[in-house]
């Protein structure tokens, strides 16, 4: 009866361990690569109802990148556009950043355009970002063909669907994730911003040259940083959007602790348990 308590609990705390694994609101990540230059040859989502998030990069301001996902007459077409909360995407003005272009399956097609300026932190990942536009319709049948392009280059990410289920395949696509490092590659596309040395032409020049601050949250794209602004009042702007959250973190920490101390006073309350039925037993023996 005790290795059956123990083994009771121990499986209750790894099931809460799991759980804070795979935090609310999560989206599966799918990175973009420079081969995915058009839809018809980048990432096909079985269901563009489960919660995706696809990070790319726009290497040049001539480069697309693009993927499909599959739909059901009915369901619900749930899409955003975010840039990372950090330089230089935050720099860039309304018309440079990047645009999704989204064709349906009879051909019909709109565009996913940078509206709002809403700063979003993933607390899983500990990562902040600013959410752009959002968009959502009731979806016909077939598959959808989005296509990002952006005037400079930079980062972004598209989420597209609600319903969490990770892991599901993805066809024309290999993830570069293993069990224990799932959030890595994501940390990677946040900390390395796309290389000077790859932007050609005047557009390479205007990012070298660039000393615009970086917007505030939830301010409208076109707003205008107002004239006569310090220095140290920059400086602190800028950190503010760009200093990490650490509020992501004690929480799993804090589910990881208590788990871990209560699985301790479990075991440590049957093995004292067990001790007295061994004395009571000796003592009916005797």
């Amino acid at each position: 009866m005790t290795v059956r308590r123990t083994a009771g609990i121990f499986a209750i705390v790894m099931l809460l361990l799991a759980l804070d694994a795979v935090p609310a609101s999560a989206h599966d990540p799918v990175f973009l690569s420079e081969e995915h230059t058009s839809p018809e040859v980048g990432p096909l989502l079985p269901d563009g109802t489960i919660s995706f998030a696809l990070y790319g990069r726009l290497l040049s301001p001539s480069v697309t990148q693009g993927f499909q996902a599959g739909m059901n007459d009915g369901d619900a077409l749930n899409l955003s556009l975010l840039i990372p909360a950090v330089l230089p995407e935050t720099s860039f003005e309304a018309g440079s950043l990047p645009t999704v272009q989204v064709v349906r399956p009879d051909g019909t097609e709109f565009f996913l355009t940078p509206t709002i300026r809403e700063m979003f932190h993933e607390p899983y990942t500990n990562t902040r970002y600013l959410r752009l536009g959002d968009h959502q319709e009731v979806a016909r049948q077939g598959y959808y063909n989005f296509t990002v392009s952006g005037a400079r280059p930079g980062r972004y990410v598209v989420s597209i669907g609600t319903l969490e289920r990770f892991g599901t395949e993805v066809i024309r696509y290999t993830r570069p994730l293993i069990v224990g490092r799932a959030t890595q590659p994501i940390y990677e596309w946040f900390d390395v911003p796309v290389e000077p040395d790859r932007v050609t032409g005047s557009v390479a020049n205007e990012v070298a040259d660039e000393g615009a601050e970086p917007p505030q949250p939830q301010q409208d794209a076109s707003e205008i940083e107002p004239a006569g602004t310090s220095s140290i009042e920059n400086a602190e702007q800028q950190v503010a959007v760009e200093e990490p959250c650490d509020c992501g973190r004690p929480r799993r920490a804090l589910v990881v602790g208590f788990s871990v101390g209560a699985l301790v006073v479990a075991l440590a309350v049957l093995k004292l348990r067990g001790r007295r039925r061994d004395r009571n037993a000796t003592g009916v023996s005797s």
